[in-house]
């Protein structure tokens, strides 16, 4: 599993601008390569006292909630973010995790800390599933007890994630305050990874909130504790981004071998269909293609895609331009290991009374896409990067047959 880990400013009341802080990372760890981007403890709403503004706290169907769970869908990387969260007359320090535009879980905190009686308690260990991968989540004064990490371990989970908001006493005024308040979580928060990933012999990835807020201020930390206690960190106290991988598998077994066909005109331009799965949050755009029946080779499978989605078997194939290897939501966990091909054509019109007859394999709409367009659209392409793909292809710099076209 490879993991963004963002130590980030949280102002509060500021739900906008952290909306965008997120947002831009979730693009960040998608350009990187990750399955998942962790933030601290209330990183969307800043970490708010309900006593005193209980307007800024969430329910878990607020618009930006929501916003922030399409973000997962369009950078196609699943986040854990923190909220203060509304439940009714109810407040809890919640940490919520997104995948494919949708909610996976919600983890609420059971050991509260100082200056955190207007919360309640929540029930159950915070265990969650992406793909194959277990991972767990711990909150801040969590780290002072033993309970939540015992029973995440317990439940499977690979990887601890722990997240935090720890004020500070005092405003930090200079660069001595900030050193000596990040060295205080270096001892205290990181300590307490150290010692749990240790007992428990799991690697833990710990993410804080970074920088002044409008009453208090956070020590900032973004680490990877392993089980032998061997520490990957960023520097000090200032917002940041460590990348890490831990072995935690998101790979479904068994993968599903597939290809697809990127169809392109002389234009530039590129066939695709729009999917839209009952089984999967949202719609999506995606070339022609499959996966592999019993026994078939790639290329004939190509060519069987191509007349059962296209009602063409006259197109000029080749050459072979790249691989993918995805693991998805659609409806459960899957793995699809692709090969791609290139077939430039002229272009042409599928009928529609065919193109309706494949609405029973998602398939909604077709039409084609120059890369402009599709960099201005609002829509989700597959691989997100798809324009970049286009350009290079009208360059004459295909890529390579065993190039990874990212997700």
């Amino acid at each position: 599993m490879r993991i963004l880990l963002a130590a980030v400013n949280a102002p509060k009341g500021d739900l906008d601008g952290n909306l965008a802080r997120h947002l831009a990372v979730l693009d960040q760890a998608r350009a990187q390569g990750c399955e998942v981007a962790v933030f601290p403890e209330f990183s969307l709403t800043g970490s708010i006292d309900p006593r005193r503004h209980p307007g800024r706290a969430l329910a878990l169907d607020a618009e930006p909630v929501r916003a922030l769970l399409e973000g997962t869908r369009r950078a196609g990387v699943a986040a854990v973010f923190g909220i203060a969260e509304r439940a009714g007359s109810a407040f809890h320090i919640t940490q919520v995790y997104g995948h494919s535009g949708r909610l996976g879980g919600a983890y609420r905190k059971r050991h509260l800390g100082e200056g955190e009686e207007g919360y309640r308690t929540g029930e159950g260990p915070g265990v969650f599933q992406l793909g194959a991968a277990r991972f767990g989540v711990a909150l801040c004064a969590e780290g002072e007890v033993d309970f939540p990490w015992t029973e995440a371990v317990a439940g499977g989970a690979a990887v601890v994630f722990f997240c935090s908001a720890p004020g500070l006493d005092g405003r930090r005024t200079d660069e001595r305050g900030w050193r000596e308040g990040h060295a205080w979580w270096v001892s205290s928060g990181l300590g307490d990874a150290a010692r749990h990933a240790r007992r428990l012999a799991v690697p833990v990835a710990m993410t804080t909130q970074a920088g002044p807020t409008e009453d208090e201020d956070f020590p900032g930390l973004a680490a990877l504790v392993s089980p032998a206690g061997e520490v990957a960190r960023l520097p000090d106290w200032r917002p940041g981004s460590l990348v890490v991988e831990v072995a935690a598998d998101v790979t479904v077994q068994p993968v599903r071998e597939a290809v697809r066909c990127l169809v392109v005109d002389h234009a530039g331009r590129a066939l695709l269909f729009r999917y839209a799965d009952a089984r999967a949050d949202g719609t999506w755009w995606g070339p022609p293609g499959g996966g592999l029946a019993s026994g078939e080779d790639h290329l004939a499978a190509v060519r069987r895609e191509l007349l059962e989605e296209l009602a063409r078997d006259d197109l000029h194939l080749g050459p072979w331009i790249g691989r993918r290897c995805v693991t998805f939501w659609l409806g459960r966990w899957m793995t699809q290991r692709e090969r791609w091909l290139l077939c430039r054509a002229e272009p042409f019109d599928v009928d529609p009374a065919h193109l309706a007859s494949l609405s029973a394999e998602a398939i909604q709409e077709l039409r084609w896409w120059s890369a402009e367009e599709l960099r201005s659209s609002q829509i989700v392409a597959t691989p997100r990067d798809l324009p970049d793909l286009l350009d290079r292809i009208a360059r004459g710099d295909l890529p390579d047959a065993d190039q990874d076209l990212g997700t």
